[in-house]
């Protein structure tokens, strides 16, 4: 048994499992999780806009921020929504989701080496810096906390996923 994939949320699983077996989903399934980043990937654009304007002054324009903001919602959105769904139902338990965590550690500090050279100043054109891609990471996860419920909430009225 997979521990990241354990009781994972639907998210997840459709999205390690269409990494793992390609063939085994037509196209149409494909567009619609593409579809489902797209549209998830806008509250995380707020979120790095609002952390890198704090951070180190710069603003993003929509464009940029939407392409930078992607790779955080794909890999902290079917995550976080694992954890949640598991704190939703009382069922958060240590020993079941240790690897998850850690998958979230790691990705933290992968997407703020992502940030600390993708974001760069406008005049000079030098990236932020690891620290400062660090910081905007570190706030895109935890503001990846209540957009997690946020998400919970909507997919259990509209049942998208």
């Amino acid at each position: 048994m997979d521990p990241l994939l354990f009781k994972a949320h639907p998210l997840l699983y459709l999205s390690v499992d269409l990494v793992l077996r390609p063939s085994a989903y037509s196209v149409d399934d494909f567009s619609r999780l593409v579809l489902i980043y797209l549209i998830i990937n806008l509250p995380w654009m707020a979120a790095l806009r609002f952390a890198v304007r704090r951070t180190v002054g710069i603003r993003l324009t929509l464009p940029r921020a939407y392409g930078l903001a992607l790779p955080s919602a794909v890999v902290y959105a079917p995550l976080m929504l694992t954890v949640s769904s598991d704190i939703l139902a009382h069922a958060f338990r240590l020993e079941e989701r240790y690897i998850l965590i850690f998958v979230i550690a790691v990705a933290s500090q992968m997407l703020g080496a992502l940030y600390g050279f993708g974001v760069r100043f406008d005049r000079t054109g030098r990236p932020i810096g690891i620290r400062a891609g660090l910081v905007v990471s570190l706030f895109l996860l935890l503001a990846s906390i209540p957009f997690s419920f946020l998400l919970l909430g909507l997919n259990a009225v509209f049942r998208v996923i």
